[in-house]
């Protein structure tokens, strides 16, 4: 490195920290900020991180004084950090042991083994997967219903319309992040695949896990130049449908160099993906389908359900919210929130009211702040740093800690955590809930230190000039500082 280079890396090095000393001028930080140490202001001087896209907040469980407090009054883009709120709200006032109901009715004796059609009535299941579908067709069938004659009818009103697209938030309708809310949805409307180059044929070939009858795929793909970690900007999915099939359109270029990409996509249209796995399941038990799916009205409520499929109970729905940050099925927490023991339809309003009375209970300040939908995919959702350390610390402090902590992702272990901090002695020692979207990065949760103390993290940037994530480095030294009690 030349002299003139380190000169110049001195003197943004000053800059840089007479920017930090300066962060509260215009009012933007808390009167109770406390820096960064210096060994910390280091790392962000070397990744050329701007202190005032940063929120950070440190402290110890037991304790109100913070020992870091940086930037903690600024509202902030949160991505999944929202889910802490979601979930830990609907704990509290749902209950741990909260489940959602489906109930099936037919609409006729099945004294004869067969019926018109069956009518599905939804309330919200996040989790009513293939598995729990197929359970529902052998139930049905241990009943003696052999035939179904006009296919099934759905009720989904016990949530408001979709009042939005998939495609609204990146122009990527069918990637499964994006998938909106619905009170009856199967499986997640998913279609899981592998695919691997044919150099014979200069194609791809597809080998699937899940594709139901009436979905295909037009395989449009061929070979050549470009890096696997590019497969989402050189191929593209989309669908388009006729009668009662829905086509997968896949166009684009494969890189050949790929000896195979797993990739997954939602199917947009609820109501044909729920036809389609369900009609493949109950002609696999044995049974007769005809027919289609198709909207209808509420049912009575002198009728009776044949049928009533329970889910897990919500402490299990969460570890698989959280862990895995799945935007679906934290927005079908959220809307739940809405309309519990209430006969209104379920909207996005009446949870965040929810959210906020909820929050008023345990005097956590929110005015100013505002949460879109509970998942955190959304540029309208926006917090302080300072809320989600008292909502941690709330959370600390609850009888239901222990189910809200578990379903966080362990540093080094699982979740979105699995493949990050795989060492000494970050390792296992963190459960950090993370957040992701173009220009936000952030992790909070709990960390504990070596002397056995424990502390509360809040690390939110964001940087929405450059989408630069560069901000890996400084969290593994910010971690490791904690951990190590903050002495070096």
């Amino acid at each position: 490195m030349t002299p003139y280079r380190n000169t110049i890396i001195s003197i943004g090095s000053l800059l840089f920290v007479l920017l930090l000393s300066m962060s509260w001028i215009g009012g933007h930080a808390s009167s109770a900020q406390k820096d960064l140490p210096k060994s910390l202001i280091s790392i962000l001087t070397e990744q050329a991180i701007p202190p005032e896209t940063l929120t950070v907040i440190v402290q110890e469980v037991d304790s109100d004084e913070s020992i870091i407090s940086l930037n903690p009054k600024i509202l902030r883009s949160p991505a999944s950090l929202t889910k802490l709120f979601t979930t830990f709200i609907a704990l509290d006032y749902l209950g741990p042991d909260f489940q959602w109901n489906t109930n099936i009715y037919v609409s006729d004796s099945i004294s004869d083994e067969t019926v018109d059609y069956l009518l599905f009535k939804g309330e919200g299941d996040p989790y009513l997967t293939e598995e729990n579908l197929r359970s529902i067709v052998k139930k049905l069938r241990h009943l003696g219903l052999e035939r179904i004659e006009m296919g099934l009818q759905v009720d989904q009103q016990y949530f408001e319309a979709n009042q939005s697209h998939p495609g609204d938030f990146d122009d990527d309708p069918l990637r499964p992040y994006n998938q909106l809310p619905s009170a009856l949805t199967a499986n997640f409307n998913r279609v899981d695949f592998q695919l691997v180059p044919n150099v014979k044929t200069g194609s791809v070939d597809f080998y699937f896990d899940t594709l139901p009858s009436g979905v295909v795929i037009d395989n449009q793909l061929h070979l050549g130049k470009g890096q696997c970690s590019d497969f989402t900007d050189s191929v593209v999915f989309h669908e388009t449908r006729t009668d009662q099939i829905m086509t997968i359109i896949a166009e684009g270029v494969f890189p050949s160099s790929c000896l195979k990409i797993e990739h997954e996509i939602a199917l947009t249209n609820t109501n044909h993906y729920f036809y389609s796995l369900f009609s493949d399941l109950w002609k696999q038990s044995g049974g007769e389908f005809l027919g289609y799916i198709i909207d209808s009205e509420k049912i009575g409520e002198s009728e009776v359900p044949l049928l009533v499929h329970t889910s897990p109970p919500l402490n299990e729905i969460i570890r698989h919210t959280n862990k895995q940050s799945n935007n679906f099925m934290s927005r079908q927490i959220f809307l739940s929130l809405g309309n519990y023991q209430s006969d209104q339809t379920a909207t996005l309003e009446l949870s965040r009211l929810r959210i906020n009375a909820m929050l008023d209970k345990y005097d956590i300040d929110f005015q100013g702040q505002f949460i879109d939908n509970g998942s955190g995919l959304s540029r309208e959702t926006v917090i302080r740093g300072e809320t989600l350390m008292q909502l941690l610390k709330e959370i600390y402090e609850h009888p239901l800690r222990a189910e809200l902590i578990s379903s966080l992702p362990i540093t080094g272990i699982d979740g979105t955590m699995k493949k990050r901090f795989r060492k000494f002695p970050i390792k296992q020692r963190s459960h950090l809930k993370t957040g992701t979207l173009d220009g936000v990065t952030g992790m909070a949760g709990y960390v504990k230190g070596l002397s056995g103390k424990d502390y509360i993290v809040v690390f939110i940037h964001n940087d929405f000039s450059e989408h630069s994530y560069r901000v890996k480095e400084f969290q593994k030294a910010l971690l490791t500082w904690i951990i190590q009690d903050y002495k070096w």
